[in-house]
């Protein structure tokens, strides 16, 4: 009986897939992921180290860079137009590496 009187009546049981899968998200969340790289890198690391701080918003300028550059696709019969849209990724692709280098460079330091 609960504290006011009802009786308790259980429910469905249920498997431990939904556990299971809580569990797979907790230890998920103890890493961040840097897309840019496909690195993986423990968050007490991040926090500690200024330099992966400033890679982990650096990343998330990148993405936000490449998902503009997705959204102004122009059509292909605007020659100059995706031409243009086109040489940006040189950019995108330079400030990757960048980040993949600064990334790889303090988890090796650590």
């Amino acid at each position: 009986m609960d504290p006011e009187g009802h009786e308790a009546v259980p429910g469905p049981r249920r498997r431990g897939g939904r556990r299971s899968a809580a569990r797979g998200v907790r230890r998920a969340a103890w890493n961040l992921r840097f897309a840019s790289t496909g690195a993986r890198v423990p968050a007490a690391m991040v926090v500690e180290s200024a330099a992966l701080l400033r890679a982990a918003v650096e990343e998330v300028c990148w993405q936000v860079a490449v998902d503009e550059w997705l959204s102004a696709r122009p059509r292909r019969w605007r020659r100059r137009a995706y031409a243009a849209w086109a040489a940006q990724l040189k950019d995108l692709e330079r400030r990757r590496e960048q980040l993949r280098r600064l990334v790889e460079a303090e988890v090796l330091a650590c």
